[in-house]
């Protein structure tokens, strides 16, 4: 019977999420130009907090989830006097690396992103 027990989870597939905890530095890649943003994630669990810094939005706090390798986060921040809508979405391939499509809405609905950990 413990052998059985063994067997069977050893074939079960385990979805372990990434800490993606720390400090990025991103890229990103709209249709109006490029970005450096800084994002710092902090994470319990699947849930994500944390803050997106960026020349066009300042300090914005970010809400998301991790799940497995998948991410996503977004926020409302203030451009000009204009609120807008962003979320990312995106695959973690690495500790330290990741990347994605992104969408501000009103704006850009085919931004891409990529990322890597300080």
């Amino acid at each position: 019977m413990l052998k059985l027990i063994c067997t069977l989870m050893l074939c079960m597939p385990f979805a372990v999420a990434a800490d993606v905890s720390g400090t990025w530095h991103v890229t990103v890649e709209t249709s109006q130009g490029s970005g450096s943003p800084t994002v710092v994630f902090q994470q319990q669990g699947e849930k994500l907090t944390g803050t997106f810094n960026s020349q066009l939005f300042g300090d914005v706090k970010i809400t998301g989830t991790v799940k497995g390798n998948a991410i996503e986060f977004g926020f409302e921040g203030d451009a000009g006097g204009q609120t807008i809508k962003v979320g990312y979405k995106g695959t973690i391939d690495s500790p330290t690396t990741m990347k994605g499509t992104a969408v501000y809405a009103g704006f850009d609905d085919k931004a891409t992103w990529s990322a890597t950990k300080k």
